[in-house]
């Protein structure tokens, strides 16, 4: 399990540092606020498939990278291009608001 673990974090890692467009939501497990946004981010990566890329990170089980990008609340969503923070947002969005972000940002 462990190695599981290091292996997701070393992963995610990389994409946020090279990816060229990549949605990250930081989240956890027990939040109820993660929980009613979990089917909002399935719905998100579906329809960025293709445009930019979407990846969850549990603060609990990748504590190092929710360290690295100070994340103090969840769910924080980050937009990152090439390892640049272009957007953050802290709580719960709609999916126009996580939609009109990228748009707004891939000009």
């Amino acid at each position: 399990m462990e190695e599981k673990k290091m292996v997701r974090e070393e992963r995610n890692k990389e994409k946020l540092a090279t990816a060229d467009w990549v949605m990250a939501e930081f989240y956890a497990t027990w939040c109820p606020h993660c929980q009613r946004m979990q089917p909002i981010v399935e719905e998100f990566k579906k329809k960025m498939k293709g445009t930019i890329e979407v990846i969850q990170v549990d603060v609990d089980q990748e504590s190092a990278l929710a360290d690295f990008y100070t994340i103090e609340v969840t769910p924080t969503f980050i937009l990152f291009r090439k390892s640049e923070q272009l957007w953050r947002q802290s709580g719960e969005v709609s999916i126009e608001r996580l939609e009109k972000a990228v748009k707004e940002l891939q000009r």
